[in-house]
C-alpha cells in the first residue's frame, strides 16, 4: 500500500528534473585493491539485456594470501522511475541454476571508510556440492540498504524530493571449502575483501 502511494505521489507531482551525479565508469574500477588483483569479464548480450543496468561491473580478484577468490558484481542504474530497476540477487541466482540455502541479514563493520557500519543480506547458496558464500546490498544516494522493498520505496522518496533515482547493487562471491574453514573462513574472506573495496564504492555509484 505504501509503495503505492507513493507511486500515486509520483504521478501527481510536479515534474522534478532529473538530476544525474557525476560518476566515474565502472570501466575504471581498480584492478588492484590492496593485495588483490582482479580482471573483468562481459556477461551475455542476454543477460546485459535482462539486467537493464546503464552500467556494470562483473570482476574475479585473487590474492596470493587467500585460498579462493572473489568475485565482486556492481550495477548502476541513472533513472529508476521509468521500469529498470535493480534485480535482486535472490531472485537471479536461482535463475543461474544456484539455491539459496539459508538467508539472514549480517552487519558488515568497515570503520575508516565511507561506507562505515551497515546492514548487508548474507546468503549461502548451493548447486549439487558446490556451495558459497554470498554478500549483497543495495547502494545508492548515500545509503546501504539490504532490503528491496525499502529500496524502492526510498527511491520514489528521494525521486519526488531530490530528482535522484539513481542507485546500483554491491554483490560478493566467494567459495565456501570444507578444507579451509568452512563458513567461518569464507566470511573472513569477503569481510578482508570489502575493507579493500569500501574507500572506491562511491566514486562509481555515487553518494
Amino acid at each position: 500500500c505504501l509503495t503505492a502511494a507513493l507511486s500515486a505521489a509520483w504521478l501527481v507531482a510536479p515534474a522534478q528534473a532529473t538530476l544525474l551525479p557525476d560518476r566515474d565508469p565502472f570501466s575504471l574500477f581498480p584492478r588492484q585493491l590492496g593485495a588483490w588483483s582482479g580482471s573483468t569479464a562481459a556477461l551475455s548480450p542476454e543477460i546485459e539485456q535482462v539486467l537493464g543496468a546503464d552500467d556494470y561491473l562483473t570482476a574475479w580478484y585473487r590474492s596470493p594470501g587467500a585460498a579462493e577468490g572473489v568475485d565482486l558484481f556492481m550495477s548502476y542504474y541513472q533513472v529508476q522511475t521509468d521500469g529498470d530497476g535493480i534485480h535482486s540477487p535472490e531472485v537471479c541466482l536461482p535463475g543461474a541454476g544456484w539455491e539459496v540455502f539459508s538467508i539472514r541479514p549480517v552487519t558488515v563493520d568497515l570503520p575508516g571508510t565511507p561506507l562505515g557500519t551497515f546492514e548487508a543480506n548474507r546468503a549461502v547458496i548451493q548447486k549439487g556440492m558446490e556451495r558459497q558464500l554470498v554478500y549483497y546490498w543495495f547502494e545508492g544516494r548515500g545509503r546501504r540498504l539490504k532490503g528491496d522493498f525499502a529500496a524502492k520505496l526510498y527511491t520514489i522518496a528521494d525521486g519526488l524530493r531530490t530528482g535522484r533515482s539513481d542507485g546500483g547493487l554491491v554483490r560478493v562471491i566467494t567459495p565456501i571449502s570444507p578444507e579451509e574453514g568452512g563458513e567461518v573462513e569464507a566470511d573472513a574472506r569477503l569481510r578482508g575483501f570489502l575493507a579493500d573495496v569500501a574507500g572506491k564504492v562511491p566514486r562509481f555509484i555515487p553518494e
